[in-house]
């Protein structure tokens, strides 16, 4: 499990700076936020842990919502992505919000605290075991708490994208069973994982949402190539002139497939939610 950790370390924080870059093109997925919020019944006042926060958004957004009175704590595996987020709440002037590294998705670096609700956009996929996970949150929530997550059902831009790159270099073959993208990407399988953590009232819906903002080819592929998690390591990976042919291929791709002269991209979000309606005895200790 610990060389999953640091392969997923790697490969978001080597997309850290084009997150804190785009925050506003890549917030695109709003609507999955505004989704996350209502179903985690987050209200002004509330204390909000949100795993997996990245370079800050949705924690931004649910700091909003609690305001002052009110708390939110996000943990991202990721040293360079806190840094990031660190840095963006200090431009944005946002002071009840705080962001942290965690070594582990299952240490709780709260340990004797206890939260209204958790969240957790498209990170719980990449997690070596959603369902450990997603119980040692459950001991972090207050009893009637809510825990509210989402992942990917499809993202067409990430087969459309390989394909290009696949044009010019050999791809990696990621193995459908490992941790990824794709997962946690049916209803079932997401309510088993919060039935198995010991949570009720479980829901899960879809929505269809932008993968990210609408932009002209070249901005769209320059936002997708530096911040598109494990896309931006694949790329990396690659020759400077080799790369170079790769954009200009994806561009020429792109105007084909969007004639208007503008990229709008879109794939299917699940979004779960449940309730801790049996806490544990004790917020999970550090280990």
């Amino acid at each position: 499990m610990d060389d999953v950790r640091a392969r997923q370390r790697d490969e978001w924080g080597a997309a850290a700076k084009g997150w804190a870059a785009g925050q506003e093109d890549l917030s695109e997925t709003s609507p999955v936020t505004r989704q996350l919020i209502e179903l985690a019944n987050i209200t002004a006042g509330n204390s909000v842990l949100d795993e997996a926060c990245g370079s800050g958004d949705p924690a931004f957004a649910i700091a909003k919502v609690v305001g002052p009175r009110g708390r939110v704590i996000g943990l991202d595996i990721s040293p360079d992505m806190i840094g990031c987020a660190i840095a963006l709440a200090r431009n944005f002037g946002i002071t009840n919000v705080e962001f942290r590294t965690m070594n582990s998705e299952l240490l709780a670096e709260t340990p004797s605290e206890l939260f209204d609700a958790v969240t957790c956009r498209f990170g719980l996929m990449y997690m070596p075991d959603p369902r450990a996970a997603t119980r040692a949150w459950r001991g972090l929530l207050r009893s009637g708490g809510r825990i509210a997550v989402s992942t990917w059902a499809s993202l067409p831009l990430i087969g459309f994208v390989l394909d290009i790159v696949a044009r010019h270099a050999p791809v990696p073959v990621s193995n459908p069973e490992d941790p990824g993208i794709f997962a946690l990407s049916t209803p079932a399988v997401v309510a088993d994982v919060l039935r198995a953590a010991g949570y009720t009232n479980i829901g899960v819906r879809a929505l269809n949402v932008p993968s990210f903002a609408e932009l002209p080819p070249e901005a769209w592929w320059d936002m997708m190539a530096r911040s598109a998690g494990p896309l931006v390591t694949v790329l990396n990976a690659l020759q400077a002139a080799i790369c170079a042919k790769v954009r200009l291929d994806g561009v020429r791709a792109l105007r084909e497939r969007h004639p208007s002269g503008i990229v709008v991209e879109r794939g299917d979000a699940l979004l779960a939610v449940g309730t801790n309606e049996h806490p544990l005895s004790s917020p999970t200790k550090q280990r």
